[in-house]
């Protein structure tokens, strides 16, 4: 897919060293943006920004590496805090990065690992980050969702910690996603932020690392390519506002009518507000996410 100019627009990316974001990564950047990626592995970042400097020599844009760890609130903190300090403005934060556990496992925080790296990163990211956003012209925030998010939030055990289920876990933490992509559509309709979220398909990526022989095969066979996978994001990364529905899941470059529990904004409201009593500690301002 060719993208647009993008000369001058400053972008924030999460899960942009490996499959279909390293292939938006490159895209972007060429197209002369200026791309702040966020990296646990800063080696892999390193790599990613020397591999863009050789293949794309006379490439319009840059491509920075910020180091992070969702699986860490304090890590996310002070990464924000750079980028806040070093840029004045951000035209889009397309959150990217997920993950898929096979097993129970905690973050550094002591909190299911899933629920934090795919959702409660992304709502503190948003809310640290979107000051930014409100001093751009026109600027969007991308959420990576996925076509398993069907059922509802499991607030009596959010975690999981009763009995465990790696699709369960994964699933609720997509349909948290999307609830966020709508409920934050509504809040940020006064600061002229867009809100997105998209379902790259099944790509053949990373996330099956951790599935064992068969579930490796699985992704690879079945999977489709880094490039196919890419081509939604970026379809909302370069369209025109006017022709895009702030607050809506896309799939294939469409809007998707997806289950009735995606748009159930009660459901939204008390998983922002569960979501606060983790995050409590990191918000220490408040903002359109957490205005009080």
């Amino acid at each position: 897919m060719e993208v647009k100019e993008n000369k001058g627009r400053t972008i924030f990316m999460t899960g942009a060293t490996s499959g279909l974001g390293k292939v938006a990564a490159f895209k972007l950047a060429n197209s002369g943006a200026r791309l702040i990626v966020f990296a646990r592995n800063t080696k892999k970042g390193n790599e990613l920004k020397e591999y863009y400097r050789s293949n794309w020599p006379e490439g319009k844009g840059l491509i920075e590496v910020v180091e992070g760890n969702l699986n860490s609130f304090r890590s996310i903190e002070q990464a924000c805090e750079i980028v806040i300090e070093r840029y004045a403005s951000l035209d889009m934060i397309i959150q990217n990065a997920g993950i898929f556990n096979f097993s129970y496992r905690e973050s550094e925080d002591k909190i299911e690992e899933t629920l934090q790296v795919n959702l409660l990163a992304p709502i503190l990211i948003t809310h640290l980050l979107s000051g930014l956003l409100a001093r751009s012209k026109n600027p969007r925030l991308i959420f990576t969702a996925s076509a398993l998010h069907q059922g509802s939030i499991r607030f009596d055990d959010i975690e999981f910690k009763k009995k465990f289920s790696s699709f369960k876990s994964y699933r609720q933490s997509k349909l948290g996603i999307i609830l966020m992509t709508r409920l934050f559509a509504e809040k940020f309709s006064n600061k002229n932020i867009s809100v997105f979220c998209q379902h790259p398909g099944f790509v053949n990526t990373n996330l099956g690392d951790n599935s064992g022989p068969i579930g490796k095969f699985v992704f690879w066979s079945m999977g489709k390519s880094a490039e196919k996978g890419a081509e939604n994001l970026l379809f909302l990364s370069n369209n025109e506002e006017d022709k895009l529905v702030s607050g809506e899941y896309y799939m294939n470059n469409k809007v998707k009518k997806i289950t009735r529990q995606s748009y159930d904004l009660n459901m939204a409201l008390a998983l922002l507000a569960r979501s606060r009593d983790y995050l409590k500690d990191y918000i220490k301002e408040p903002s359109v996410v957490f205005p009080e």
